[in-house]
């Protein structure tokens, strides 16, 4: 009994020492679970970037906006006197001279009226002069002589009234231009200031468009702007008017060019685009695929220092042309992130492949 319970505790004790032994030779699932990060992360490599060294070009810096055309001038010619209109010498849409007859008003009483202003001015001019011949004999007063030189000179000034108001029937075109409605019919009666044509000076067209206040300061009265129309039509000429105060809606600026219209080809009311040269600038031609944005919601690229760490720089735009983008806000040199931007993050340090554009 004693031997097979000795037995018994020997092949226990055996058993547990060989229990015991397997524990201490292999290592645990936690000591498995922490030796593999670390074993892994020597092996990590930083993220793989694709870069092009860029150098900056000259560009030109052109601002375009969209404008509506009107004339240099326009006018309602209006009746400088009263009376009935007896003649229409000026069709609508006709070309016209400075001073050109337009219509004619009724002359009325006006010629009656204008001989008696002219014998008036025969009698006081006799009156004067009488009164002068005597004034010199000591025989009139100066008081006398006074009175008639007043008489003498009202007349004269009568006269020169029935004389301009007889000339104000005759409605003359103030500029050469084109009439372009005519409000008046034969036989209409016209009240001094009433209007009886609207006259266009198309030799010069103004184009009016707006522009932002973030532009308006680099443009300049007499700059150099180009004018390009619907049908294709192109005419030269410079910004002569920059307002001072701003669209209180749009906060946008009005500004003008004026240009030649030599053959009247361009009519008022139509659409333009002004194209302004703001002067050579250096600047980046980019693809738009490049461009991202920063957790600001600013635009700009991905660049790789000297460290090969990822940088965002802002860009502005420049110009836009069918070959690409031309950017602003870029160092002269710079070192681009071209493939892979968009899965790095600013501060990170990355791995480049670099080529030369």
């Amino acid at each position: 009994m004693k031997k097979s319970v000795l037995a018994a505790l020997v092949l226990m004790l055996a058993v547990g020492i060989w229990i015991g032994s397997g524990f201490l030779s292999e290592p645990g699932p936690a000591q498995s679970e922490q030796s593999t990060p670390a074993a892994s992360g020597g092996s990590v490599q930083p993220p793989s970037v694709q870069v092009a060294t860029l150098k900056a070009g000259s560009v030109a810096q052109v601002l375009h906006l969209m404008g509506v055309t009107a004339p240099k001038r326009q006018v309602h010619v209006p009746a400088q006197t009263k009376g009935t209109i007896v003649a229409l010498t000026a069709a609508t849409g006709a070309l016209v001279d400075e001073g050109q007859l337009l219509a004619r008003i009724d002359i009325g009483d006006r010629k009656a009226r204008l001989r008696g202003a002219e014998a008036l001015l025969a009698q006081r001019q006799a009156e004067y002069q009488a009164a002068a011949q005597l004034s010199k004999k000591n025989l009139q007063s100066a008081t006398e002589l006074t009175r008639t030189q007043t008489l003498l000179d009202s007349a004269k000034a009568s006269l020169e009234a029935i004389r301009l108001d007889i000339r104000r029937t005759q409605v003359l075109a103030p500029f050469a231009g084109v009439v372009e409605q005519r409000f008046v019919q034969v036989g209409d009666y016209l009240d001094i200031g009433h209007s009886a044509f609207r006259l266009l000076d198309l030799s010069k067209l103004k184009v009016q468009g707006q522009i932002s206040e973030r532009d308006v300061s680099r443009v300049r009265l007499g700059m150099p702007a180009e004018l390009t129309f619907v049908d294709g039509q192109h005419l030269q000429g410079e910004v002569t008017f920059i307002s001072r105060a701003s669209d209180s809606a749009t906060r946008t600026f009005l500004i003008e060019v004026t240009a030649d219209n030599p053959d009247l080809s361009i009519s008022a009311g139509m659409t333009a685009k002004i194209r302004l040269n703001l002067g050579d600038r250096r600047g980046h031609r980019l693809s738009p695929a490049v461009l991202t944005l920063d957790d600001e919601g600013r635009v700009g690229v991905k660049i790789i220092d000297g460290s090969a760490t990822v940088r965002f720089v802002p860009v502005e735009l420049i110009a836009d042309s069918p070959e690409g983008m031309w950017l602003g806000g870029l160092p002269e040199i710079v070192e681009l992130i071209t493939v892979g931007h968009e899965f790095v993050s600013t501060g990170q340090r990355v791995t480049v492949s670099r080529g030369v554009q």
